[in-house]
């Protein structure tokens, strides 16, 4: 018999043990060790006490890790061991999480799914409503052509976070909760980068600075002035992820450039 329980107190071995089991055969490669495992759910700030569980004779068969910032919460990651799907589990277990994260005084959770993942139905029967896509491109050297006379990779100057975050909200951009300024925030080693107009702007976190979180433009020309700059200083190897309908993703549109998978922001909205 099945029960629903939070993950609070659970051994970080057997947590990473299920994570695994529990991710298999989804889109995602979702394999964590031990320690990245520990790593994610500090960096998302993921309360295990707030998170559910479903689990049988006490073995986890399946979860769902909720992070909290005010009134928002974010489902950050939700599966169920392959041995246990098409038994009607998964909406009993988001059921005990909405209220869950009611009692704690939320007002809203978001979550992201794949647009052609059947789970997205019991999202709505939720209460869950769509939000807009989010694309993730992974581009690679010789994909992007960009018909531009001089490289703009000079225009893009160093900038504190404070300025690039507040030129990103005047550019009305509506970041995911992964990109976020508070999630953000919490990477190591970040630096920001500005064009000289502050209509564009990127980010990027690790010791070498080398991994983009962030891209954001205002307009087309400054869109494809960024995708020439991240063109030329990642050698036509980046990834973006959790892009909104933007011009940047106009600008990859006519370059004959297709998302490697859509996803579907949602969200919940939480009655008292």
């Amino acid at each position: 018999m099945v029960e629903l329980t939070t993950l609070e107190g659970t051994n970080s071995s057997l947590l990473t043990e299920a994570w695994n089991r529990c991710w298999q055969g989804y889109f995602y490669e979702m394999f964590f060790t031990e320690e990245n495992l520990r790593i994610w759910i500090g960096h998302g700030e993921i309360e295990l006490k707030h998170s559910i569980a479903l689990k049988e004779q006490g073995k986890i068969v399946g979860f769902t890790f909720l992070s909290q910032t005010g009134s928002d919460g974010w489902i950050a990651g939700t599966a169920i061991d392959p041995h246990y799907r098409g038994r009607k589990l998964f909406a009993p277990m988001l059921q005990a999480q909405i209220k869950l994260a009611h009692t704690l005084g939320l007002k809203r959770i978001y979550l992201e799914v794949l647009s052609d993942n059947y789970a997205q139905r019991t999202y709505q029967a939720l209460g869950f409503r769509y939000v807009r896509d989010l694309h993730l491109f992974r581009l690679t050297p010789g994909v992007l052509n960009l018909d531009r006379a001089r490289s703009p990779f000079t225009d893009f100057h160093r900038e504190d976070l404070s300025i690039y975050f507040l030129a990103r909200k005047k550019a009305n951009f509506v970041p995911s909760w992964q990109r976020r300024a508070h999630y953000l925030k919490r990477y190591t080693s970040i630096n920001a980068w500005l064009n000289s107009q502050e209509t564009a702007g990127m980010l990027y976190a690790g010791a070498e600075g080398r991994i983009l979180l962030d891209a954001w433009a205002a307009y087309d020309d400054s869109a494809q002035e960024l995708l020439s700059s991240l063109n030329e200083r990642d050698s036509g190897k980046f990834s973006l992820t959790n892009q909104p309908q933007d011009p940047i993703t106009r600008i990859l549109t006519f370059a004959g450039i297709r998302p490697s998978a859509i996803l579907c922001e949602m969200v919940c909205e939480i009655n008292d």
